[in-house]
């Protein structure tokens, strides 16, 4: 099963599931489909690739993930494929863990009576670039700067204030996270911005990879003054200016606020990525 192949197959599952286009990309499909490690299974129909599945180590994880055509659904595909990886999966020393980039009721359905329960959920979001922008305006005295070797570890404090009192935060140290932010290409830092109060300190931040939002957040008691808001809107008003097209980002399902805020700007749901563990 060569990653060509799964990746006509993930672009054909995206246009019905909907869910963020990277999903279909070939690096995206190879690290999870392809290489050490990997145990791939495919099902073929007429010599049409109409389901895939793997097992694979992440983060000390053994990782589930699995797709199927949807022109052949219904049919107890998912199902079986479904089986044969938790069998795999089950001889692997590490804590199970099922993915999905674009979850259905099916799929959470089935995943229950294998008696797993969802742990995480986040809903994708789009918005086109070529529509206009509501209106903000930053809050009196504070000042944004754009990402930089220096200014980065400010960058990581207005995280952790923003996020710290989010469930499940994950507490990372500040060199994981930021190497998380940053360490891929597609990073930019001109959409990356920092706000600073009128003291100096950092109240609020926002992280940009092309297309796409990372993160915004703000300080609690800068919440509900239209920090986050602006902060957003400017990151998208530069990347429309850069020639991009569209933006997506992912929120957590147990975090409205957010979504409200995402929605008021401009942003509509695409699809629900999540994650399953054994219950």
């Amino acid at each position: 099963m060569d990653v060509p192949t799964v990746v006509d197959l993930s672009v054909r599952c995206l246009a019905v599931d909907g869910g963020l286009p990277a999903t279909a990309s070939p690096g995206y499909v190879e690290g999870r489909y392809a290489g050490p490690g990997v145990t791939a299974v495919g099902a073929f129909h007429d010599g049409t690739l109409i389901a895939a599945g793997s097992v694979r180590e992440a983060g000390g994880s053994i990782v589930v993930t699995g797709q199927v055509d949807p022109s052949h659904r219904g049919r107890g595909i998912g199902t079986a494929l479904l089986d044969r990886l938790l069998e795999t999966a089950r001889r692997r020393a590490g804590d199970l863990r099922v993915e999905t980039e674009s979850l259905t009721p099916q799929a959470d359905a089935v995943f229950g009576a294998r008696g797993l329960r969802r742990t995480f959920a986040e809903d994708v979001m789009r918005r086109d670039l070529s529509a206009p922008f509501p209106r903000a305006q930053l809050p009196s005295g504070v000042v944004l700067a754009e990402w930089s070797d220096d200014n980065h570890p400010e960058f990581f404090e207005a995280y952790r204030i923003s996020f710290a009192d989010r469930p499940g935060f994950p507490g990372w140290s500040r060199s994981r996270w930021t190497d998380w932010t940053a360490g891929d290409d597609d990073f930019r830092p001109p959409y990356s911005l920092l706000a600073r109060s009128a003291d100096g300190s950092p109240i609020g931040f926002v992280t940009c990879a092309r297309d796409f939002l990372i993160q915004v957040g703000t300080a609690p008691s800068w919440r509900r003054r239209g920090l986050g808001r602006c902060l957003a809107l400017t990151a998208l008003t530069r990347m429309r200016a850069a020639g991009e097209n569209e933006a997506f980002l992912d929120v957590n399902a147990n975090n409205p606020a957010s979504a409200a805020l995402f929605r008021s700007l401009g942003f509509q749901p695409l699809a629900r990525r999540a994650r399953y563990e054994p219950a």
